[in-house]
């Protein structure tokens, strides 16, 4: 797992870190780390194994589209029995006649129709990757996010089980000073309500972390364990433009997109074969055996044994305009597709530059919760000793207490969204993959665990473009 083990511009990660570390929830010896969870949503998340299911399907259109280019051969047979009553003096006979035949066909020229057909599934097969890579991504970032959510929420909900604890404490202590006489039952009542309300708050914290659990379940496919906070957060580029320029270069629905393009162009070669003459070579072999019995005596006869061979050529002369409707058609599908790519360029920019700044808000933000946090512990530390010799009331405490709660609260969600906003622009830059966390890529559970290359040969030529070396073919 790549991340910043050394500090940088002013020592902020590191100080980041250390901040993460002391206020969210501290990992028990054998908690999980993040790229445990990360693996088992990988490999056990359905979502991922449908797109892999989908990406070896479409893995076989390439051998589908190259079988166009190879010869065919069939066996035909036929065998059959009649038998034929005469009256007598005629012998009856019974005919078992037997017919062979081996049939071949070879294409010889097809307009381009299959070398692009092989280029259009090839181009197909690099999308269906690129989503598969995307659902991946889709996938770990939901990961993430649940795993960063409990942690929040374990925190939360401690931070909530010590302000009740405190509260209970400041009940007794106030019960005792009304025993004394030095407070009204005003300020026992109040700090009543107090407890009441932090209890509830208890209740609240606990459920969120439950339902937080549940998430973490349908992502992961358990209900997590002690968990262990990640000790450093991911590298990033140094600017929002670098960040910017990694997406547009490497997100792979980007790729996805620019793939179907490619399958569309091809998709207007295919058709425009359909006004192209084809040329195929054939032959045959045929064989007809008659085994006929007359009278009971077996004899053959009619034999028969022939061998032919055959060039086609077949060449379309009016076809009602259905094919020129149909090659507009897939331009106009192809002008979309290039649109579609635009767009998918124009989303990963939105999404990188608003990642970006979510990250600069987070940061801005622990940066200013860790100075509230210190004040207002400064201040329920002081008016807690007010309290003591008079110059402060109950409700003061209580006050500052409440405030003290806030302040731990909200820096811990500014520490959950600092981390998430963090991946979250990994994951719009296209880099937070299986490789960013040293998972060996999986395509299938029958070929086991294997990387896969995009645009593998598929026992085809590895570029795409080789078909079109050849002059006659358009």
């Amino acid at each position: 797992m790549k991340h910043v083990r050394h500090r940088r511009r002013g020592g902020m990660r590191g100080a980041l870190a250390g901040i993460a570390i002391g206020v969210l929830l501290v990992g028990r010896a054998g908690a999980e780390g993040l790229p445990r969870i990360v693996e088992d949503a990988y490999l056990y998340n359905p979502s991922i194994d449908a797109a892999r299911a989908a990406l070896l399907a479409q893995g076989e259109s390439v051998a589908i589209a190259n079988a166009g280019r190879l010869p065919t051969v069939n066996l035909s047979s036929t065998y059959g029995v009649s038998r034929t009553w005469v009256p007598d003096p005629l012998p009856d006979d019974t005919t078992a006649p037997l017919t062979l035949g081996v049939d071949g066909n070879l294409p010889l020229y097809d307009g381009g129709r299959t070398a692009n057909t092989i280029s259009q599934a090839r181009a197909s097969v690099d999308s269906a990757y690129a989503q598969l890579a995307s659902q991946e991504q889709s996938t770990i970032l939901s990961a993430v996010s649940a795993y960063f959510d409990v942690l929040r929420d374990a925190e939360v909900r401690d931070l909530a089980v010590n302000s009740l604890r405190i509260l209970v404490q400041q009940l007794e202590a106030s019960e005792a000073r009304f025993e004394a006489g030095e407070v009204t039952i005003t300020d026992v009542a109040q700090t009543k309500a107090r407890v009441a309300a932090a209890n509830a708050n208890v209740i609240q914290a606990d459920g969120n972390l439950r339902a937080s659990a549940e998430g973490f379940r349908a992502v992961v496919g358990r209900l997590p364990g002690a968990l262990e906070p990640p000790e450093f957060l991911p590298e990033l580029p140094p600017t929002a433009r670098a960040a910017e320029d990694a997406g547009v270069s490497f997100h792979p629905s980007i790729r996805a997109a620019r793939s179907a393009e490619r399958a569309a162009v091809y998709n207007i070669r295919v058709i425009n074969a359909d006004k192209l003459p084809t040329v195929s070579f054939g032959s045959s072999l045929d064989g007809r055996f008659n085994d006929t019995t007359e009278g009971g005596f077996s004899s053959r006869f009619d034999n028969r044994l022939s061998a032919g061979v055959n060039l086609t050529l077949r060449a379309p002369l009016y076809q009602g305009g259905q094919v020129d409707s149909r090659i507009r058609q897939a331009q106009h599908i192809a002008a979309q597709r290039r649109a579609d790519y635009h767009a998918a360029v124009r989303e990963v920019q939105r999404s990188v530059n608003i990642a970006w700044q979510s990250f600069v808000t987070a940061r801005g933000a622990i940066a200013a919760g860790e100075e509230q946090v210190r004040a207002a512990r400064i201040a329920f530390d002081g008016i807690r000793e007010e309290l003591q010799v008079g110059a402060r009331s109950t409700i003061d405490v209580l006050d500052a207490e409440q405030a003290l709660l806030d302040a731990r609260t909200s820096l811990v969600n500014s520490v959950r969204q600092l981390n998430v906003a963090a991946y979250t622009l990994l994951s719009a830059m296209g880099r937070l993959g299986p490789d960013y966390f040293g998972i060996v890529p999986v395509i299938g559970r029958e070929g086991g665990t294997a990387g896969v290359e995009p645009l593998s040969p598929y026992g085809v030529v590895a570029n795409p473009e080789a078909a079109w070396r050849f002059p006659w073919r358009p």
